[in-house]
């Protein structure tokens, strides 16, 4: 990949920004999703195939313990 300079990468930043573009993912964000697949396995829901009941369940049941086992450690 080519380097490029401050200015050309800030306006880079500034179309992306104009355009929607999403940051990449966080080290805790990588680490929430794959907790998050871990309670759909749990629970034998498949996300595909979820209804909304049951992906709402499996969300805050891992926000939920995510960020519990986060704040006690």
């Amino acid at each position: 990949m080519p380097k490029m300079s401050r200015e050309e990468l800030l306006r880079a930043e500034a179309i992306g920004s104009e355009q929607g573009w999403v940051s990449p993912l966080t080290q805790e964000d990588k680490e929430y999703f794959a907790y998050l697949r871990t309670v759909f396995k749990r629970y034998n829901i498949v996300p595909s195939k979820a209804t909304r009941i049951e992906y709402d369940f499996v969300t805050r049941v891992a926000e939920s313990e995510f960020y519990l086992q986060r704040a006690n450690a």
